[in-house]
């Protein structure tokens, strides 16, 4: 019996959610504008993620300095994510042994694999409104290869094998560096990524990367490449279209809604020796108040909107993702399950009396489904569920950005200046009415 009070007692103190608790606490200072209070926030309850939660510490923090617009702290925070998620990977096999008698919340949380992807889509967004292209195409390159290093150690694969707005946000980057052919090869893999991969996610291809496809493939003379993708009479007007001597392009990117959160549900088989449980993690989305809008740009002689599409769908890519692993999950929890067993039933036995051997197992099975057992439900909360994006190739001028979005919300993008053979990235999160709207040039 004090094996198991012992192992009873670990996992309360090891175990714990507070990032969860503070999460609820910044996206009430983000919403309501106050950005100062959620960077204090962070700083002061840090310790409270525990020291197993201490991804999420970073995460969350990285961005909160994002949104807030201190860009360097972000980057900050996402690069020590990444070493630690990359550290954490491999896990203890002292912990991984007393997780199999207890729960997976007594390690240290090492994040979802598509949220390490996401560390990179996210930081490769942030070097955008940092006026850094160059490192925000390198986060995107890394971001392909980490999900190529998961895919190739799953015998099952994984529907979550390429990033396809990844894909279209490093062809945007060499379009706009003007490297043509390498624009080409991107956009095109984005194209058959959206087609092949993301019908699962219900996310359909977006017409302004056809028209991308569509442009670059004329630039670079491969056209018939493209022909079993793009229908030919889409082609003939996109290859026409958008075609100003003195040109520059805006691109506009917006986050919606919330990442899905992690619930637990469990399944309790009532045996001779006492109920056994057995618990797994289930993804709740929470569809964005907020997914979709129009922007528009007002010049002395010109008026352009288009509108916002959606380009990345982390919910149902967060479902599939943990979906995928279903398998692997349950093949843990039953082993985990059958090792309980195997203490209980020895605990039992150093007793003598039949009765008191029943007795014991029962007990002790009913404090394991109300103590012990748990699902690992620490999840990314800060993480967008959406991302939306649009783009706009305008003639260089003097223009004011505008957002309409969803019940009738207007956002003042400020003023902007286009110079010809520029990219200007604009963004925006839909969750948030802070006052902060960063724009770049490329």
């Amino acid at each position: 019996m004090r094996e198991l009070l012992t192992i009873i007692l670990a996992t309360l103190v090891l175990s714990g959610c507070a990032g969860g608790n503070i999460f609820s606490k910044l996206d009430e200072n983000l919403a309501g504008g106050d950005c100062p209070a959620a960077i204090a926030l962070i700083h002061e309850r840090g310790d409270a993620y525990g020291s197993n939660e201490q991804l999420l510490y970073l995460l969350d923090a990285a961005m909160v300095y994002m949104q807030c617009g201190n860009l360097d702290a972000a980057q900050e925070h996402f690069r020590s994510a990444e070493d630690l998620a990359e550290a954490l990977w491999t896990e203890s096999i002292t912990l991984n042994a007393l997780s199999m008698v207890t729960n997976d919340t007594v390690l240290a949380y090492a994040g979802e694999d598509f949220e390490r992807v996401m560390i990179h889509l996210m930081s490769a967004i942030g070097y955008l409104q940092a006026g850094q292209p160059d490192e925000a195409l390198v986060e995107a390159r890394r971001l392909d290869t980490l999900l190529a290093i998961y895919n190739d150690k799953y015998e099952k694969k994984n529907v979550y094998k390429e990033d396809a707005f990844a894909r279209y946000l490093s062809g945007i980057l060499h379009e706009s560096d003007g490297q043509w052919d390498e624009a080409f090869i991107d956009y095109r893999r984005a194209v058959e990524v959206y087609l092949e991969d993301y019908r699962t996610y219900g996310t359909g291809l977006p017409e302004i990367l056809m028209a991308d496809l569509v442009r670059a493939a004329s630039a670079v003379d491969r056209i018939e490449d493209i022909e079993s993708l793009v229908p030919g009479d889409r082609i003939d007007q996109w290859t026409r279209s958008d075609d100003w001597p003195d040109q520059g392009k805006v691109v506009f990117i917006t986050f919606a809604g919330y990442a899905p959160r992690k619930v637990q549900d469990m399944v309790v088989v009532p045996t001779f020796h006492g109920p056994i449980g057995v618990a797994f993690p289930r993804m709740v989305v929470m569809p964005p108040r907020c997914s979709h809008g129009r922007l528009n740009l007002y010049g002395e002689d010109h008026f352009f909107e288009a509108d916002l599409v959606l380009v990345e769908d982390i919910n149902r890519i967060a479902v599939k993702d943990l979906d995928d692993r279903k398998g692997r999950i349950l093949a843990k929890a039953i082993a985990r399950a059958v090792a309980k067993q195997v203490a209980i039933h020895s605990i039992a036995r150093s007793r003598d009396n039949r009765d008191d051997q029943r007795a014991i197992e029962a007990i002790l099975n009913l404090v394991n489904i109300l103590l012990l057992e748990r699902a690992d439900t620490r999840s990314w909360r800060t993480l967008p569920g959406r991302i939306y994006m649009t783009r706009m190739h305008v003639p260089a001028g003097e223009y004011s950005g505008e957002l309409q979005a969803c019940g009738g919300m207007v956002a003042d993008l400020g003023p902007l200046s286009v110079e010809p053979g520029t990219t200007r990235y604009l963004f925006r999160d839909l969750r948030y009415p802070v006052p902060v709207s960063v724009e770049t040039t490329q």
